[in-house]
């Protein structure tokens, strides 16, 4: 009679032990995915963080001088936004402003500002271009990333400035030329566009 006693007492606990509870690792496990459904966070970052500013002086072998002034335009950014985990990245770009100063025998020849605006116009980056086109989207998400004096030894009278707007996070980029006589007259033209 006490082994039949002992049984039940053992079988008693085993199954009172076997409920079907979940393990602490389940719960946790549970909890964390009931978390991420419900929790979201925020994290705005900033591209350039602070106001950045760059000037360049530039004495050319034909004769001119060229000064270009690039700077981050705080109040004009292109926003990329990604979530990964819970965290809502929110990517800001920064458009810049650049002036453009051409001299020649000591006299300013070409003279011009240009901001994210001046610059749709300019190169033809516009809200109609077609879905596929080169350009579609550079109207709103292309940001400048380089200027440059192009010191082309063939061009004797004249100054060539490399400009370059690229859609961040994409390999999109397009290229154009400004070439500015001696004169102080302009013309853009589109070099290349990926």
């Amino acid at each position: 009679m006490r082994h039949l006693l002992g049984l039940l007492l053992l079988l008693t606990i085993a199954f009172t032990s076997c409920e079907g509870r979940k393990t602490q690792r389940q719960a946790l496990s549970e909890s964390i995915e009931e978390f991420k459904k419900t929790v979201h966070f925020e994290t705005k970052v900033y591209i350039p963080e602070t106001y950045l500013e760059q000037e360049i002086d530039t004495l050319m072998s034909n004769g001119f001088r060229v000064k270009i002034k690039t700077y981050a335009d705080m109040s004009n950014a292109v926003r990329f936004s990604k979530i990964k985990d819970t965290i809502n990245y929110q990517m800001h770009y920064r458009n810049f402003k650049f002036d453009i100063s051409v001299t020649k025998d000591h006299k300013v020849i070409y003279n011009e500002s240009f901001d994210k605006k001046k610059v749709n116009k300019a190169f033809n980056y516009n809200e109609n271009l077609v879905s596929g086109s080169d350009l579609h989207h550079f109207d709103r998400l292309a940001v400048l990333k380089s200027i440059q004096v192009n010191d082309d030894p063939t061009y004797t009278n004249m100054v060539l400035i490399d400009i370059m707007y690229a859609i961040p996070e994409t390999d999109r980029y397009a290229i154009h030329r400004m070439f500015i006589d001696n004169r102080g007259k302009s013309n853009i033209v589109q070099v290349e566009v990926k």
